[in-house]
């Protein structure tokens, strides 16, 4: 029986990274986007969260932290721009993409005669890299949830499929139950007493106990 892979595209840093789309004297330089008038950071570069600054922060502890960093205004009608883009060079490359945010999207991956999936990841990352000019992260595997647990582990840049078992729980065994979206704090305090506190301990936890604690909602995480 012929297995259907998921993908979970995810753009790195996508903010900054369409920033760099159109001014390339950004690349490489801590960069932060700022919203609500100006006052905060709500999106970062890698280098400017290497100085310690973090999403939702005030620009004035983001300026006493990273003083060197550039901080622009955010613009959403470019940003937006750049989200079709990927869209477009996405189903270019898939039979079925779904949007999922500005700045992620889920597809079916079919690979070609020859391909592997993993060429398959790395194709579509470099098509979006080319075509679009904003890196991206590729994620594929059996389930939504783990493409985009996969994409998540392998940023930035990264490409990998993931569709074999006991690869699977060790990427699962290894990653707090917190990772899965929508599983927040509040949510995980409810399973630590049935010892769920990995993603590989959700994995194998008794459906039902995932459902009186997280309803049919969580269940189907």
């Amino acid at each position: 029986m012929r297995t259907t892979v998921v993908g979970h595209l995810d753009a790195d840093c996508f903010y900054v990274s369409a920033e760099r789309a159109r001014d390339t004297f950004l690349v490489g330089k801590p960069v932060g986007v700022l919203g609500n008038q100006g006052a905060c950071v709500i999106a970062k570069s890698y280098e400017m969260k290497a100085a310690g600054v973090k999403t939702g922060e005030p620009i004035w502890e983001a300026l006493v932290k990273c003083p060197q960093g550039v901080y622009l205004k955010r613009d959403f009608r470019w940003y937006e721009v750049l989200s079709r883009a990927m869209l477009a060079a996405a189903r270019d490359l898939s039979p079925k993409v779904e949007y999922y945010s500005i700045d992620e999207f889920f597809f079916l991956a079919e690979h070609r005669p020859g391909q592997s999936y993993e060429d398959l990841a790395r194709s579509m990352r470099d098509a979006i890299q080319e075509r679009v000019g904003v890196p991206v992260t590729v994620g594929l595997a059996r389930t939504r949830t783990l493409a985009k647990l996969i994409s998540d582990s392998a940023k930035p840049f990264g490409a990998v499929a993931i569709l074999d078992r006991d690869q699977e729980e060790a990427l699962l065994a290894e990653r707090p139950v917190t990772e899965i979206t929508g599983i927040a704090g509040r949510r995980a305090k409810r399973l630590e007493p049935w010892g769920i506190r990995t993603c590989l301990d959700l994995a194998r936890a008794d459906r039902r106990v995932v459902r009186s604690v997280l309803t049919a909602a969580g269940e189907a995480l």
